[in-house]
């Protein structure tokens, strides 16, 4: 399996705006866009490893030889960071530079995420997977891309899985929070009709499982397997700079997508089969105090 990932970054040191990615907390935004870049890598990458320990001596690993595991791991990972002009952080960064690659393109700031769809058109036909991850989220699950082979395969192309964002603490009286809640379905029926085919059941792991056409379909991330980007690439969808989804940054993530396909996500009994950690605590302990 290969992967492509493109990851829009900006960063404005006078700050301003309601977006995390438009305030100047630069230490906050450089550790979230490395832990989301290493996290990449070490939990979907194709370099791990098992330390066989042995009594044999192998020079600069101690007693032991390197086992290849994890067969579901990615045969590569390649990630582009798109950046406009010297507004981002990436001098910061306390990930290696051949970890990823410093994709600078040209845009308005608000309008990075578009200028990722063009990244992955470019490669359209030399990867597996096609993805797109705003800078503050983290993939901790290295069955990630597993689970969404599953549903294409038994779902079919034109739906597409998203995870629930979910935000972490441990001084509040909710540890965890899932922050992507239902909206009025008037919100998005402009773009999709969430009473078709409503509700999606399966069996994973022996237990039931399923599936709603979620009235909020906003991640701040996508997934599209090979097929999946090319029908994307050929609809009148692809490229149309359409921003009419809350704003720019929404739309770039999402609108997009829900144009094209039927976008699903675990349903609220099953949620954290597939999920995506948001680094930024906007919600949690921020706007949402439950302590």
């Amino acid at each position: 399996m290969r992967i492509l990932v493109t990851i829009p970054h900006f960063h404005n040191p006078k700050g301003g705006g309601a977006y995390g990615s438009t305030g100047a907390e630069s230490a906050r935004r450089t550790e979230a866009l490395s832990k989301a870049i290493a996290g990449l890598h070490q939990n979907l990458g194709p370099r791990q490893a098992f330390l066989y320990c042995l009594h044999e001596s192998v020079p600069g690993r101690g007693n032991g030889r390197l086992l290849k595991v994890n067969s579901q791991a990615a045969d590569a990972l390649d990630i582009a960071v798109c950046t406009v002009g010297d507004s981002h952080l990436i001098n910061n960064l306390t990930v290696p530079r051949g970890m990823y690659h410093h994709q600078s393109v040209k845009a308005d700031p608000m309008k990075i995420g578009f200028a990722c769809h063009q990244v992955l058109l470019a490669h359209l036909g030399k990867y597996d997977f096609y993805c797109y991850l705003e800078d503050d989220l983290l993939i901790q699950d290295p069955f990630f891309f597993q689970k969404l082979e599953w549903f294409a395969r038994a779902f079919g192309d034109e739906t597409l899985l998203l995870p629930h964002r979910y935000e972490t603490a441990v001084n509040e009286a909710l540890h965890k929070l899932y922050i992507d809640g239902p909206v009025r379905p008037d919100f998005t029926a402009k773009w999709q009709d969430v009473s078709d085919r409503r509700e999606l059941n399966s069996e994973y792991l022996g237990k039931p499982i399923s599936f709603e056409r979620w009235s909020n379909p906003h991640s701040g991330c996508f997934f599209l397997n090979a097929r999946q980007m090319d029908r994307w690439a050929n609809s009148p969808a692809f490229g149309d700079g359409d921003c009419s989804f809350a704003g720019p940054l929404e739309s770039a993530a999402s609108l997009g997508i829900m144009k094209t396909f039927r976008v699903y996500k675990p349903s609220m009994a099953d949620a954290g089969f597939f999920e995506i950690q948001h680094l930024h605590n906007r919600y949690l302990g921020e706007a949402l105090k439950t302590s």
